[in-house]
């Protein structure tokens, strides 16, 4: 393995367990530079333990932990469960998400409500528990990972797109209270060519060749681009978005 530029550091990572999914790539990705690993998912515990095993066969430490992010208690476990078995917190990713098609017509106030909850809700409070331990190593990197839906919404899922483009605004808002030593920035993936957009309806190859690159993107294009962020080479990044999608957004 490569020099370790996370060595020493601990991430936690939630929605990490699906296989092939976004979280499980940042995982990994995080684990090749050395960081220990708190994996954090929901009813996923053969994935989740699968995933530990395969972070320790990298050389590093790891842990999982059946959480629901929804709830502010389970927020504040999460952290308490990652302080108890590392010590310290440097590196947070706001990885969970699920999204769901409804017309608007169709969405009730708990459709709503666990759209914000798990999206906006459970980001907000895992980063209020978080900071404290931050702070007293000095400082961290935060990364929330919303979607190019943030900008351009869609059809069918304005809850959903709601709740991206506000992780969006709690990233910059967050950014200005937490700076110098706290780093906060959103990473906003296209369209990815994980297990579940392959097995949705958009996996064509008209949607992909209408990209400029004429790809999808993959887990792990969204992956690096949080290892930039967390590591040194995204020091003077606070504040901002990287949008890997093909091209599917300009910005």
């Amino acid at each position: 393995m490569h020099a370790s530029c996370l060595h020493d550091k601990v991430a936690i990572v939630t929605g990490a367990a699906r296989r092939n999914g976004m979280g499980r790539a940042i995982a990994l990705e995080l684990a090749r530079e050395g960081a220990a690993i708190v994996v954090c998912d929901f009813q996923r515990p053969e994935e989740s333990q699968e995933l530990v095993v395969e972070l320790q066969g990298l050389g590093v430490s790891a842990a999982w932990i059946d959480a629901n992010v929804t709830e502010v208690a389970a927020c504040r476990r999460i952290v308490a469960f990652a302080i108890d078995q590392f010590g310290r917190v440097d590196i947070l990713v706001n990885n969970a998400g699920h999204g769901v098609r409804q017309p608007l017509e169709t969405i009730s106030e708990a459709d709503y409500d666990f759209q914000l909850n798990l999206h906006l809700k459970g980001p907000f409070f895992l980063i209020q528990s978080v900071v404290p331990h931050m702070r007293v190593a000095g400082g961290g990197r935060i990364v929330n990972i919303s979607s190019e839906l943030a900008y351009t919404g869609c059809r069918d899922l304005s809850h959903y797109s709601a709740a991206k483009a506000g992780l969006r605004g709690l990233t910059k808002a967050l950014a200005l209270e937490l700076a110098p030593n706290i780093t906060l920035n959103t990473v906003c993936p296209g369209p990815t060519a994980t297990d579940k957009f392959k097995s949705g309806p958009e996996f064509t190859d008209t949607n992909r060749d209408a990209l400029p690159l004429r790809r999808f993107g993959t887990a792990s294009d969204v992956a690096r681009s949080v290892r930039f962020l967390v590591t040194s080479d995204g020091d003077a990044f606070t504040g901002q978005t990287l949008d890997p999608n093909c091209g599917a957004v300009m910005n």
